[in-house]
């Protein structure tokens, strides 16, 4: 997809030591329960995205939940993910808050 290919772009300096973000979230297995562009379990990267965009320490926010969890409105509670260490889930937030939805 070409909007994994440009974040991927976008974020290959800050992950030159680690792990790309979009294999975290492989890793930490986040894609069974979401997806670039449509809802499932949780909501999607981009609808995440647009509802953090312009908050204070969106990257931190987002993170926070990462090792924390959630409940949205939704019948779904995303568990805490302890097991990601702070690099790790910053590193996830912020590819995911690079999302941006697609112009019709």
């Amino acid at each position: 997809m070409a909007l994994s290919s440009a974040l991927a772009m976008l974020f290959s300096t800050a992950w030159a030591t680690g792990t790309p973000p979009q294999e975290l979230l492989e890793q930490y297995r986040c894609t069974i329960c979401h997806a670039e562009s449509d809802a499932a379990a949780g909501p999607a990267w981009v609808d995440i995205a647009t509802h953090y965009r312009g908050k204070h320490q969106a990257d931190k926010l987002v993170a926070d939940k990462i090792r924390s969890g959630a409940h949205g409105n939704g019948p779904w509670r995303m568990p805490p993910h302890t097991e990601v260490s702070k690099a790790d889930a910053t590193a996830m937030a912020r590819y995911i808050l690079a999302f941006r939805k697609q112009a019709h």
